[in-house]
């Protein structure tokens, strides 16, 4: 027997452990237990006397490996009981007993498999954790800690502590349904990664599956989590790619049409749309005279021009050639929409110097507005046909026609 202080320093120890471990007893005395047991040992070990110190009374049994006095490592069996709260004598009570021959065999074999496990886990490309009903955890490999961008925790809550608040309920959702028993996957979760110096945002996604005992009673669960950022980043770009017009960096024709659908879709009665369509006058002229490069610069500038006169909220599209469609949801009247199309057409008279060349640029702009349900085409045929009519008719720079 071993007697160990709270901070399992041996105290006092009987002569037995000459027999077991080889050691006299006042060899052992005032020594850590620690630097006794086997480093693979040791994680267990201290878990299983923190066990042991969270309740007075408590008794805990570890089994592991102890170094004997000639060097080798013997298998033992600790039983280790809680007498903190003796007032004659307080410390902790350890028996120790050497496994059995085939007993060592078999945990040897476990731990083996344990190791290979461990060294599978730690070789593949996702987190890998299991945590108990209690949501403590009882496994995870070094890919975990790389994705969530923090050490070892004790808790779940505690290891995935960076997730951005907005998924904090998503992810609770899903470690409820896993530890009642259903199969939760590719939840998609945001996490902090960095300092708070260089903070990026990395997206993961977390599959679940539930552990149970001989009668199918839930005891845990195991989780997968996988860094798929690089992956969704791609995806936006590429999505980006399909709705961005390579030019301009405006929005290409199919996704402004998609966007006025859209928010034809959400207006609210009472709430004015207004749409305005915008063609360059003589455009060909300047590829003509100048060359497709130089439409391309004034095509470019036009853009600026445009996205630095409209408000926050609206959105600038290329339909096509020279043709642009602005769209601007929350216009209060008809008279807005016609001061909002006059302040672009004054902003789109201008000039651009390429090389020795000043190239001078004008647009007609036509303007159309409704606080009505309307369709797509209806609202950019009569923008359209706005457009046509001021660029007819002759007009100052700066004035537009609303339908």
């Amino acid at each position: 027997m071993l007697f160990r202080n709270e901070a399992a320093v041996i105290v006092a120890a009987d002569g037995a452990t000459q027999d077991i471990l080889g050691w006299d007893a006042p060899e052992l005395v005032g020594a850590a237990s620690t630097s006794f047991i086997h480093p693979e040992d040791q994680p267990s070990a201290v878990a299983a006397w923190f066990e042991m110190l969270g309740e007075q009374g408590a008794v805990v049994t570890w089994r592991g490996r102890y170094r004997g006095r000639d060097g080798a490592w013997r298998w033992v069996e600790a039983t280790n009981t809680n007498r903190l709260d003796d007032p004659d004598e307080p410390r902790v009570i350890s028996s120790f007993a050497p496994v059995a021959a085939h007993e060592v065999g078999i945990e040897e074999e476990l731990r083996a498999r344990k190791q290979l496990l461990a060294q599978l886990s730690d070789a593949l490309p996702v987190g890998l954790f299991q945590i108990d009903r209690n949501r403590h955890i009882t496994f995870a490999n070094d890919r975990l800690y790389t994705i969530v961008g923090a050490g070892e925790a004790a808790t779940i809550d505690a290891q995935f502590a960076a997730l951005l608040p907005s998924d904090r309920a998503r992810f609770e959702a899903a470690l409820g349904a896993v530890l009642d028993g259903d199969t939760v996957d590719d939840v998609e979760l945001r996490l902090w990664a960095g300092d708070e110096t260089a903070s990026t945002v990395r997206v993961c996604r977390l599959s679940l599956r539930s552990l149970t005992d001989t009668i199918d009673v839930v005891t845990g669960a195991i989780g997968c989590l996988s860094d798929v950022t690089d992956s969704v980043r791609l995806r936006y770009e590429l999505e980006l790619r399909a709705s961005i017009d390579a030019l301009t960096g405006c929005l290409n024709r199919a996704a402004t049409v998609e966007l006025l659908e859209l928010q034809l879709h959400e207006q609210q009665r009472g709430r004015g749309l207004a749409v305005m369509y915008i063609d360059l006058d003589d455009f060909k002229r300047v590829n003509d005279r100048h060359g497709h490069a130089a439409g391309d610069a004034v095509l470019v500038r036009v853009v600026e021009l445009v996205k630095e006169t409209i408000r926050a909220r609206d959105e600038v599209g290329r339909l096509g050639g020279d043709e642009f469609l602005v769209i601007c949801p929350d216009v209060a009247s008809e008279r807005d929409a016609h001061d909002l199309g006059d302040r672009l057409g004054r902003s789109l008279h201008g000039s651009l110097a390429i090389g020795s060349s000043v190239i001078r640029f004008q647009a007609s702009i036509g303007v159309a507005w409704s606080d009505e349900p309307t369709s797509v085409d209806a609202l950019i045929a009569r923008a359209d046909g706005a457009m046509y009519a001021t660029k007819s008719s002759p007009h100052a720079p700066g004035r537009a026609r609303i339908a």
